[in-house]
């Protein structure tokens, strides 16, 4: 009798230690020797990345090491960060950044920002959506011992015309501002080469003071450097320009665009040996030893002179200076709605 009761109650305690073992789960065991249960090829597949977006982006001349921060946000792939695959495309002659932006052959590109409010006034669609140059790169060089130090002095000397460039742009609005026309001198159009400026042709050479002056220096030529600034004008240089229809349709793209881009400016202008091994890789013409002199004189160009504006932002008073000195030389034929040439809604 002893040992069926014994019996009785241990088999009681192990039932209540059994329940208490299982208890606080939901979700029952499977019986054993059961197959686990099976997970579908589709539950353990990896989602691929999205593909990137093709862009194509126009530079407004050849490689050079003032395009630093572009080739930066391309190398260190902040533009594929932001889902981009941009083709970095070289400008040059017969290749207008405008004409390939508006027609939609590209989706972003690099232009003066006269041309750009010319272009506004022809009714082409073409938005500044950025600074490149806060200040106007855009020089003319002469010989050191020629002579001419001002605009004023190329009356009746040979000076070289890139017909619409952003120099072209620049030289009408100095001929009516120094009370001169184009009979004052004597025209002769060039490419965007220094061929005819090395050979004796030309007197004035129109170009970008950010290389031209050094390389000349190279090849053993001083130049004395006339630009907008020297004669008393603040305006903008190039600027970064999209299509009115990508900036209605797609802004998101335009925003990834420029947020990619001021990340590669501002590495740019805080790393100069970054800056310059990256030309060196995108513009290997260069000579190494000029690339440091390039960065110097294109830096405070492109971060201009108001240290609280956002890198490539932008200003309504400078727009209306280089607005005015258009309309001064006669540049600007139809109506112009300022507000509408350029846009600041894409720089943080």
């Amino acid at each position: 009798m002893k040992k069926a009761l014994t019996a009785i109650v241990v088999a009681g305690i192990l039932a209540v230690v059994g329940f208490l073992a299982t208890r606080g789960t939901d979700v029952p065991k499977p019986p054993i020797g059961a197959a686990a249960p099976e997970v579908s090829l589709a539950q353990t597949k990896v989602r691929a990345p999205a593909p990137l977006e093709k862009v194509n982006f126009r530079l407004s001349w050849v490689h050079d090491l003032a395009y630093g921060g572009i080739y930066l946000a391309k190398d260190k792939g902040f533009f594929t960060e932001e889902g981009l695959d941009v083709t970095v495309q070289p400008g040059g002659f017969g290749l207008d950044p405008i004409k390939q932006v508006a027609s939609g052959t590209d989706a972003f590109g690099i232009a003066g920002a006269g041309n750009v409010l010319i272009a506004r006034t022809q009714d082409i669609p073409v938005v500044a959506i950025g600074a490149y140059f806060q200040l106007n790169g855009v020089g003319y060089m002469t010989r050191k011992d020629s002579g001419i130090t001002s605009f004023k002095q190329f009356k009746g000397r040979r000076v070289g015309i890139q017909t619409g460039s952003d120099t072209d742009t620049l030289y009408r609005a100095l001929l009516v501002r120094n009370g001169m026309t184009s009979k004052d001198v004597k025209e002769i159009p060039i490419q965007y080469d220094m061929a005819p400026f090395l050979s004796g042709q030309i007197d004035v050479l129109p170009g970008y003071v950010t290389n031209q002056p050094i390389t000349l220096h190279g090849k053993g030529i001083e130049t004395n450097v006339i630009t907008a600034a020297s004669e008393g004008i603040k305006f903008y240089g190039s600027v970064f320009i999209a299509n009115e229809k990508i900036i209605n349709e797609k802004p998101e793209l335009v925003a990834k665009f420029m947020r990619a881009l001021q990340r590669g400016w501002k590495l740019f202008f805080n790393n100069k040996e970054e800056a310059i091994t990256a030309a060196r890789k995108w513009a290997p013409e260069f000579d190494p030893k000029d690339l440091p002199h390039i960065y110097d004189a294109a830096m405070p160009l492109i971060r201009g002179d108001s240290p609280d504006l956002p890198v490539n932002g932008m200003q309504e008073d400078r727009w209306q200076v280089t607005a005015k000195v258009l309309q001064d030389a006669g540049l600007l034929k139809g109506n112009l709605d300022l507000s509408k040439a350029y846009t600041t809604r894409f720089i943080k």
